[in-house]
């Protein structure tokens, strides 16, 4: 929907290349990459203080090209790991071995 409804806007002014949306970003962070560097000039021009239906302020500006808006939720992501490695692990043990690789006790004479 926010995607579809910048590229609307966006494409008022000039061709659209891409559109990146962060959508974890609290400051609900969007980069339009224009095909002509002109376009961009004037959607920093015509959207920057523009206040949406939402009432949120827009605040556009040319994007720095190193600047990385993705927000990680470390805590979250190492809890699905340790989840994903141990559904591995159970899956590992509930494995039958083929019977070369199967641990051979030789008794005593």
């Amino acid at each position: 929907a926010l995607e579809r409804e910048v590229h609307t806007e966006c494409e008022k002014i000039g061709s659209v290349e891409k559109i990146t949306i962060f959508s974890k970003h609290p400051a609900g962070v969007v980069i339009v990459k224009f095909v002509k560097p002109n376009d961009a000039s004037d959607a920093v021009k015509s959207f920057n203080g523009m206040v949406r239906g939402d009432g949120r302020k827009v605040e556009a500006s040319f994007w720095d090209g190193i600047t990385d808006y993705t927000i990680v939720d470390a805590e979250n992501e190492e809890k699905e790991a340790e989840k994903r490695l141990d559904k591995f692990g159970d899956w590992l043990e509930e494995q039958e071995l083929p019977e070369e690789f199967q641990l051979r006790v030789e008794g005593k004479d």
